[in-house]
């Protein structure tokens, strides 16, 4: 006989609440490695397609920034309408796009790919958001996002390592397909979890409708046009080491393509494992004593983040280089696991998905200068110079994440909850 105490730790973890978290996951595994495929290929496409360093960075750079352009839609969107159909929906579009990836005849129709993979991807983020924050309030929702969020370093690394592997030992285009293909298979289940999710969760505003105005009207608040930068900053130093630091590895120390790309998509994802786990426990214990205690982790990060960077990009071997990566991914996921939540620590709950809409906006329009700039820091400066700068971005980053705890963070709280629909919460 189950003992009465475990029985119940077992039917909390199959509450819709957590079950929904467990889809979520498995979809956003595909999201991350449909994006990082690439990065871990830049040697192969460029004998195939003779691109030069400047054109790779630009696979990654217009990827993100026709996902921040599309971001503001997504997040109205996602306040508007069917949460699981735009979900389910994302992930069919961006599978099918990954599919066809594989099949490109020429390097223009690999770059109009990843355009059209951005377009995709950027509907999922604000309407699975909303639905964790409707399922999940403050006492569990970093920890909720930190389970969520882990999916982004198993995809990472899955992406990468992975891709490497199969471009050794047969081709290039076979990662594109069997991603693509595993999308389209999971979208269906996905789809029919969804949309018998009780009606709470997929509760839409009524009184406050989203629209391009209300979107623009999140700008006004302070608290989250600092979220929006210190995203900004984090997510343009996560994808400078996602998208270079394999062919930085390959320059650097020699290593062979797999080899290479298994440095750079696991050892980054073993610290943000921990980072997850450590910064999601955290923000919700501290949450209830203090209510910018997720902003403080932040900050805490930033403040020590960016050193990490910069000795990834200044190691003299490969081993203090991925001790560096470890760091790195382990403050990184301290950010990651933060990030929307503490959006919605200083926005309304009828705004939830335009908030993450906001984020990515920012978020995805600058950090795509990352894999943009990495290509021409390649022919000049060269990309360990470029986490050097990148590192001095994070440190001023933190201090200003400080004045914004100090001087905004009580006001735009207290106006959020009064706010907030009572539905919603």
């Amino acid at each position: 006989m189950t003992p009465p105490a475990k029985e119940e730790s077992r039917k909390a973890w199959l509450a819709p609440e957590w079950a929904l978290i467990a889809f979520l996951w498995c979809a956003y595994v595909l999201n991350h490695a449909d994006r990082q495929v690439v990065y871990t290929l830049f040697p192969a496409l460029q004998k195939e397609f003779g691109f030069s360093n400047t054109v790779l960075g630009l696979t990654g750079a217009l990827f993100l920034w026709v996902y921040g352009a599309c971001s503001p839609i997504a997040g109205i969107a996602g306040d508007r309408w069917s949460r699981p159909n735009i979900v389910a929906g994302s992930l069919a579009l961006w599978s099918t796009f990954t599919v066809l990836s594989g099949f490109s005849v020429n390097g223009t129709m690999l770059l109009v790919c990843r355009a059209l993979l951005g377009v995709s991807e950027a509907f999922f983020m604000p309407a699975a958001f909303a639905l964790m924050a409707n399922a999940h309030g403050p006492a569990t929702r970093s920890r909720a996002v930190a389970i969520f969020v882990s999916s982004q370093m198993v995809g990472v690394a899955v992406g990468g390592s992975l891709s490497g592997f199969i471009a050794e030992r047969l081709n290039w285009r076979v990662s594109f397909w069997l991603l693509g293909g595993f999308g389209l298979l999971f979208a269906i289940p996905l789809w029919r979890f969804l949309s018998r999710l009780p009606p709470h969760y997929l509760a839409i505003s009524t009184a406050n409708r989203a629209t391009l105005k209300s979107f623009v009207s999140l700008f006004r608040i302070p608290s989250l046009r600092i979220v929006t930068f210190f995203i900004s900053v984090a997510t343009f130093g996560l994808y400078l080491v996602y998208s270079w630091l394999p062919t930085f590895l390959y320059d650097k120390f020699g290593l062979g393509l797999a080899r290479a790309a298994f440095e750079a998509s696991v050892y980054p994802q073993i610290g943000t494992a921990a980072g997850l786990i450590v910064g999601g426990l955290a923000a919700d214990r501290f949450y209830t004593r203090l209510h910018s205690a997720r902003f403080w982790i932040i900050m805490t990060a930033l403040l020590v983040g960016g050193p990490c960077i910069y000795l990834i990009g200044a190691g003299l071997t490969l081993e203090s280089t991925r001790v560096a990566a470890i760091a790195f991914g382990f403050f990184a996921g301290f950010i990651a696991c933060n990030q929307s939540p503490s959006a919605f620590d200083v926005v309304p709950a009828s705004q939830r998905a335009s908030a993450v809409g906001a984020l990515n906006l920012t978020g995805a329009s600058i950090s795509g200068f990352a894999p943009f700039l990495g290509g021409m820091a390649r022919d000049t400066i060269g990309v360990g110079r470029l986490m050097a700068y990148t590192s001095l971005i994070y440190l001023a980053t933190a201090g200003l994440v400080l004045y914004g705890i100090l001087r905004h963070f009580d006001r735009d709280h207290k106006m959020a909850e009064a706010k907030s629909d009572q539905n919603l919460q």
